[in-house]
């Protein structure tokens, strides 16, 4: 057998059209002497693991390319099939096409529909050949089985994906009548996967033999043990003993993304096999040699047994684990990594400040304060961000008009506020109350970035009823805008209503404030699990609340009165049995989260497209996002395995002075990643569970538990999406660091991403540890305010990972113009929705180009070569704009230019090129302005920009005629 894996069959690859015959087949060989039968018959030992093997077609294709038409299928099972096929082309070698399908459905998220069976036989020659009977097939000559074939490496069956037949496995039951299961070592090249039928590789073998393994000083080596139940093994627990080498079992247990040790349960069921996967970490001053050691296996009940390793160790010394090669599969080390897994700042964040006063404790950070109340409560928001947040020392302004509180409808005394520090950028706090039948203890944390939150949980000691109230009272004057619960960014209503809806809504937070000064809440419990996005939402939705949402009658409702926003969250009334407890979680987001760079904004120009650093640098552009589908980044989310191509790309760019910035998320992953079958044996732990389907390859090497991800066709890359929260994330994290420390890249190019603020603040640590220049990290959504994505404004969903990103691009699918009365026709909609500027970031369109003259009053462009931009970048040039202050049309009510309108809005630099202003209209129709500062009306000169503007001059007090949509970058005087 071998290492192809099939005991009747060699194994390889071959050349033909996938996208009409499948991506297996067998070959059978038609000998000269049965040539010139009408038939020869044909037995097919596929041994195979699709679920319906009868339902799909099976097609035979003679040596000359073409279809055998005159083909009978006599029997299918998934051990072997029964065919009989005429002979057309003569002696030689016959290709039998037994998993054909048709891609249906959009390019890059196809469907597989698998080819039914089909008659294609003409009757007459099935009549002549005798196959209309039950016995005809057995009289007709031979055609020998004698290969099988994939149409690639990464498609290919071998050498596990073969199953044993019945009688193989009625053998090895025999041969073992008192064993509970079986152990075959297995080489980490053949990782098992998800195939769950015996692999005949294994059935052939022998159990319990001995695992003979060769490891380089230094590595993190894998070890892959292949477990056959006999009967069911549940909570099964593994490891390797004897070894003088620190060892774990990835399988069983690890370090989640939050950097806690947890086991993992894993269930073997009868009759079918799975694998255990274990790391040696090799020491780099290990002595070579031969070590020896067991790898034991048990489960309750079930009496242990144990393995042999043989693990010798040899000369050569490899690099960081070996993690460089990705086919050594070292990277599972990665998994449990706790790599920036701290509290400490990362640029531009400074440590958390603690102040007693005598009303409780601040604390004070990058712009903002908490002052805590004595029940571990928020009693003062306040933010010193100048109006055009683009510094942290401007005067105070407190964003609450009253306390926070939470009211459990019964009077509570509250017990000493206790405070501890972690880390410099975060600081813990715990405060214990009591009321009549319950206890609440409150726990809260504030890091450096701004975030809050509060987890309250409330236990009843005897029956009770609750009825739970948050008030969040917010001054009228600061919350101007809102966004969430079912809102796009706009105006802040004086009143709204909102219910919960999880299966459909990916809505838990609002936010509200102004560009200076806001904050969002989001209403979580313990039973919190991040949801899928992006298309996925209904494959992974947020799980209600059991202590907001209540028993149904929770909700939120907004209230405007006496100078206040009053933002409530309430549970309705809620019934807790004597000992049950809820927990009542709430963040509060405190934005913006760090002052705006406009100089850096303008002076980095970005050409998102695959080109050669020369061709970008000769563009004007000094930023490339290289996505994936591209020759240095050819297969989604693990750019480390072009790693070789990307450092000499990154290297050219970097001499022409370009910055390099990479597309890598968690959201899916590539089929070409190694590590893929390993990470698939682990359950619905690193890929999310949901209905299978999509792409032919995800069908026949994933089994059915699934979400299938994006297919990028001109590269072949297929993808699987992960879950929402995993120790993959860990693997991310220090894959990062990799491609910042050894490959060099600049930064990260983000879309949609599933991963949550811990992640993001890891990753931004990494990044920030190496090179030379700050690291460049944008963030591009799609959309989200769709039903498949549960209508979930961006930035909102986005928040939480914005104080470590230095770009927006929310440009797909977004509202530009706003025709018929859409969103994009309110500039609060652009601000808060779309520009960045309350969270502290600015921004680039993308949908048909944005809108050039209403993005610039935000400080957006277009992205290049989508659009070109390079006029506008030449006018930024000549006008001095990276050198000048920015006032934005949000900052005061006296701006520095004014236009006399409402509608017509205008964003100011001053600096060495003068007073440069960027006009806007959002009016309905033409209008006329004429520009002034606090001194009266001034002059204005219009310089020409391709595709912008026509070149012009304004007198003193002389109209400005603006389009609808449109506007004017003019220089005064």
């Amino acid at each position: 057998m071998g290492e192809t894996g099939h005991p009747e069959l060699a194994c390889g690859i071959g050349s033909w059209d996938n996208d009409v015959y499948g991506n297996h087949r067998l070959l059978v060989r038609a000998a000269a002497t049965d040539s010139t039968a009408p038939a020869v018959a044909a037995e097919l030992p596929w041994r195979r693991q699709d679920p319906d093997p009868g339902a799909v077609d099976v097609i035979v294709v003679g040596p000359s390319g073409e279809r055998v038409r005159n083909t009978v299928t006599v029997e299918v099972t998934d051990e072997a099939g029964r065919i009989a096929f005429e002979p057309t082309d003569g002696p030689g070698t016959y290709a039998v096409h037994y998993l054909p399908y048709a891609h249906t459905g959009k390019p890059y998220y196809p469907q597989a529909a698998y080819r039914p069976p089909t008659q294609t036989a003409d009757p007459g020659w099935v009549h002549r050949c005798g196959l209309h009977g039950a016995t005809g097939w057995e009289k007709l000559p031979r055609a020998e089985a004698f290969g099988y074939e994939a149409a690639s490496a990464v498609d290919s069956f071998a050498p596990l994906g073969f199953a044993a037949t019945r009688d193989e496995r009625t053998r090895l039951q025999q041969a073992y009548p008192d064993a509970r299961f079986l152990l075959y070592g297995e080489d980490r090249a053949h990782p098992l996967g998800r195939y769950e039928r015996l692999p005949a590789r294994w059935a052939l073998a022998t159990p319990f033999a001995p695992l003979d393994v060769t490891a380089d000083r230094g590595e993190f080596y894998a070890v892959q043990v292949g477990v056959y139940a006999l009967q069911e093994l549940t909570d099964v627990r593994a490891e390797i003993r004897g070894l003088p080498f620190s060892v774990r079992c990835v399988s069983t247990g690890g370090v989640d993304a939050r950097g806690q040790a947890f086991r993992r349960r894993v269930t073997v069921g009868a009759g079918r096999a799975g694998a255990l996967w274990f790391g040696v970490e090799v020491p780099e001053e290990a002595r070579p040699g031969l070590y020896e050691g067991e790898i034991a296996v048990g489960a309750p009940g079930v009496p242990e047994r144990v393995l042999p390793l043989r693990l010798t160790v040899g000369q050569d010394v490899v690099a960081d684990g070996g993690t460089g090669e990705p086919w050594r599969l070292a990277r599972l080390g990665w998994l449990d990594s706790a790599l920036a897994q701290d509290d400490e700042p990362v640029a531009p964040f400074t440590p958390v400040k603690v102040t007693a006063t005598a009303a409780g404790q601040r604390l004070t950070l990058l712009g903002r304060t908490v002052e805590l109340g004595p029940e571990g409560l928020p009693r003062r928001l306040i933010s010193t961000f100048t109006p055009s947040v683009t510094r942290a020392d401007g005067p105070p302004r407190d964003l609450l008009a009253a306390p926070v509180t939470l009211d459990l409808g019964r009077p509570l005394e509250h017990g000493p506020l206790s405070l501890d520090r972690p880390g410099p950028a975060r600081v813990r706090w715990s405060a214990r109350s009591a009321g009549q039948d319950v206890l609440l203890r409150t726990e809260g944390e504030l890091e450096a970035d701004g975030f809050l939150v509060v987890r309250a949980t409330v236990e009843a000691t005897a029956d009770t009823r609750l009825d739970v109230t948050l008030d969040v009272p917010v001054r009228e004057e600061v919350a101007r805008y809102a966004m969430g619960l079912g809102l796009t960014g706009r105006a802040c209503p004086e009143a709204y209503d909102w219910s919960w809806d999880t299966p459909t809504r990916n809505q838990d937070a609002f936010w509200l404030g102004d560009p200076a000064a806001g904050l969002q809440l989001s209403l979580r419990d313990e039973h919190y699990a991040r949801p899928l996005n992006t298309n996925y939402y209904r494959e992974k939705p947020l799980r209600t609340p059991r202590s907001w949402a209540g028993d149904g009658a929770g909700g939120v409702r907004l209230r405007t009165s006496e100078g206040a926003r009053r933002l409530s969250a309430f549970s309705g009334s809620l019934a807790l049995r004597a000992g049950e407890s809820r927990c009542f979680e709430f963040r509060l987001l405190l934005t913006p989260f760090k002052p705006l760079d406009p100089a850096r904004q303008l002076s980095e120009r970005y050409f998102h497209a695959y080109a050669s650093p020369t061709e970008i640098a000769e563009y004007g552009a000094n930023v490339a996002n290289l996505h994936h589908a591209t020759p240095p980044n050819p297969y989604i989310n693990d750019p480390l395995l072009g790693a070789d191509a990307l450092r000499s790309y990154t290297e050219e760019a970097h001499r022409l002075g370009i910055q390099v910035k990479v597309y890598d998320t968690v959201r899916e992953l590539t089929r070409h990643t190694p590590e893929l079958p390993v990470l698939a044996s682990l359950g619905d732990e690193i890929f999310a569970p949901g209905p299978g389907g999509g792409h032919a390859w995800l069908r026949e090497h994933l089994g059915g538990d699934y979400v299938p991800g994006w297919v990028a066709p001109d590269v072949g890359d297929v993808a699987v999406v992960t879950s929402g929260d995993s120790r993959w994330h860990n693997s991310y994290v220090s894959g990062i660091e990799r491609l910042r420390r050894v490959v060099g890249v600049d930064g990260l190019y983000l879309d949609d991403v599933a991963y949550d603020r811990t992640t993001m603040k890891r990753v931004r640590k990494v990044l920030s540890a190496s090179g030379d220049a700050p690291p460049l990290v944008d963030l591009h959504s799609c959309n989200q305010f769709r039903e498949p994505d549960g209508f979930a404004s961006s930035a909102n969903l986005y928040a939480e990972l914005l104080p470590y990103v230095d770009r927006l691009w929310l440009g797909e699918l977004f509202d530009y113009e706003g025709s018929a009365g859409a969103d994009g026709g309110d500039p609060a909609y652009w601000l808060v929705e779309i520009s960045g500027i309350p969270f502290g970031l600015m921004g680039e369109m993308l949908e048909g180009g944005g809108n050039p003259w209403r993005g610039l009053v935000f400080g957006m462009t277009a992205r290049a070569p989508m659009t070109d931009v390079r006029p506008l970048w030449r006018a930024f040039d000549q006008l001095r704009l990276p050198e000048a202050e920015m006032t934005g049309w949000w900052a005061t009510d006296a701006p520095p230019v004014r236009t006399g309108r409402d509608d017509v809005l205008a964003t100011t630099w001053e600096g060495p090129g003068g007073t440069v202003t960027a006009l806007a209209s959002w009016a309905r129709e033409p209008v006329d302005v004429v520009l002034g500062t606090a001194s009266g009306p001034v002059a204005a000169y219009a310089p020409a920009i391709e595709g912008f503007q026509p070149e012009r001059r304004f007198a003193e007090g002389e109209a400005l005629r603006v389009e609808p949509g449109r506007g004017w970058l003019v220089r005064l005087g």
